[in-house]
């Protein structure tokens, strides 16, 4: 059971209305982690922008983008963050057996290179918090400075959305239990 009321754009003050405004824009409503951060209205106008660089002018690859956001949700135990980009996964091209390994937390040998590593390097900011030298030095000749910078980015963004989903209890709706 969530652990916020569910709020409408009719019950915010005007500037949570005009932050309901800005996200429902971008995002088409104002659902899922963002009807928690709706309640601070100047805080969900900053994490939605931040959204928005990252998933949809970002210049990761779609693929390796949902993958390490599926790694990300993985690692902190989204369940609603995972069924929300499990379908864009796919849509972008993540292959299906990359995302059963990071959906069963499984070992990663079996993936192609830049697979491994954008997994191996998101479950090492989650599990370690930190960045092995080996996958630092892999990544940034893979990715470059700029898009190593971009998914470790990614990672933090994710977590942060991924933490106010388990933290707030919000789940997916339906029968979706993905893990």
């Amino acid at each position: 059971m969530p652990r916020w009321s569910p709020v409408t754009r009719e019950t915010l003050p005007p500037e949570g209305q005009e932050a309901w405004d800005h996200i429902a824009s971008t995002r088409g409503g104002v659902g899922g982690p963002y009807q928690v951060l709706i309640q601070v209205p100047r805080l969900a106008g900053r994490v939605a922008d931040l959204g928005t660089y990252l998933r949809f002018e970002g210049t990761l690859d779609g693929a390796e983008r949902e993958l390490a956001i599926l790694a990300t949700a993985r690692e902190i135990g989204s369940r609603y963050e995972w069924v929300g980009h499990e379908a864009i996964a796919r849509r972008e091209g993540a292959r299906a057996e990359a995302i059963e390994v990071v959906r069963v937390q499984g070992p990663t040998e079996g993936l192609a290179e830049r697979e491994r590593l954008i997994v191996d390097l998101v479950r090492a900011l989650h599990r370690e918090h930190r960045m092995p030298e080996h996958l630092f030095a892999a990544a940034r000749e893979a990715l470059g400075q700029a898009r190593l910078v971009e998914l470790v980015g990614l990672a933090g963004y994710y977590g942060m959305i991924a933490l106010v989903l388990v933290g707030f209890e919000v789940e997916p709706t339906g029968d979706a239990r993905p893990f």
